[in-house]
């Protein structure tokens, strides 16, 4: 993430803006003090207050699905089943993100 002026931004808007198109994450500052972030739409979706909301609902949805299947059959392990659904969302991040043509989250 690098930091640049406002005054910067008003005389190379179009640069900043695609290197922000790209992927970088730019730290708008004036007067030596950060005022703005200027980041890629896809970095957004993932600041969304309302899209976190509903990412967490779903996933307790998921865990109630879960417990309920477990009181119902013997020998279900759900620690595996979590785990093992983790792993499933993870696949599909990554081949999302390769998809994309962008490089997976560390």
């Amino acid at each position: 993430m690098r930091s640049v002026s406002a005054l910067e931004v008003r005389r190379s808007f179009g640069q900043v803006l695609d290197e922000a198109a790209a992927g970088e994450r730019i730290v708008i500052e004036r007067a030596g003090q950060p005022i703005a972030a200027l980041v890629p739409l896809s970095d957004l979706a993932e600041l969304d207050p309302d899209r976190r909301r509903g990412d967490r609902l779903r996933a307790i949805e998921e865990i109630s699905r879960t417990a309920r299947r477990a009181r119902g059959a013997a020998g279900f392990d759900v620690v595996q089943a979590i785990r093992r659904a983790r792993r499933e969302r993870d696949d599909q991040i990554l081949r999302a993100v390769r998809r994309a043509g962008e490089r997976p989250p560390e």
